[in-house]
């Protein structure tokens, strides 16, 4: 039997909702929701507690439980001070296939409800934004702007990680 469930980041910025009928399939939806590369390096917690959630656990657990997908050496922490909900992007989307242009517009929603949501977008739905023809009004393509800022700005960041592991990695190899 399919149930609803939170799936949530190890820093609990990003919140989605998945449906699923089994442990793996959470851990699946949970993993391409997240964005996280490789679902079989996931571990499944709860969020109240870090209490690990496996496949007999699963069973036991109602729908709309809150769960944190550890991915690699990510380890579950206590809450840090409360994020106010105003400032976390939770999607209530369907985990279903919708287009491109319905879920920028799902996204630009979202964001004209509460514009600093927009800092905690990922880098997949910010350019989802970035690619859609917004046409709708003047506050859309605002928004859609303001994504396109964040979207640059998050790119570098992410290449500017992505070369600092590189390094991290080159001085590793050098020590040995």
């Amino acid at each position: 039997m399919s149930k609803p469930v939170r799936v949530w980041s190890q820093d609990r910025k990003r919140r989605h909702g998945v449906v699923a009928g089994s442990f793996d399939e959470a851990v699946q939806k949970g993993a391409a929701k997240l964005g996280l590369p490789d679902p079989t390096s996931v571990t499944l917690v709860l969020e109240e507690d870090g209490t690990a959630v496996d496949e007999d656990y699963w069973e036991t657990i109602p729908a709309e439980t809150k769960l944190i997908l550890l991915s690699g050496d990510e380890v579950w922490k206590p809450s840090p001070l409360s994020v106010p909900s105003n400032l976390l992007f939770v999607s209530d989307e369907p985990d279903c296939a919708t287009d491109e242009h319905q879920k920028a517009h799902n996204l630009l929603n979202t964001i004209q409800d509460n514009p600093a949501s927009v800092a905690l977008l990922s880098l997949s739905d910010l350019e989802i934004i970035k690619d859609a023809n917004i046409s709708t009004s003047d506050s859309s393509e605002k928004l859609q702007e303001l994504c396109i800022e964040f979207y640059v700005k998050k790119k570098k960041e992410a290449e500017a990680m992505e070369f600092v592991d590189l390094l991290k990695e080159h001085l590793k190899g050098n020590e040995k």
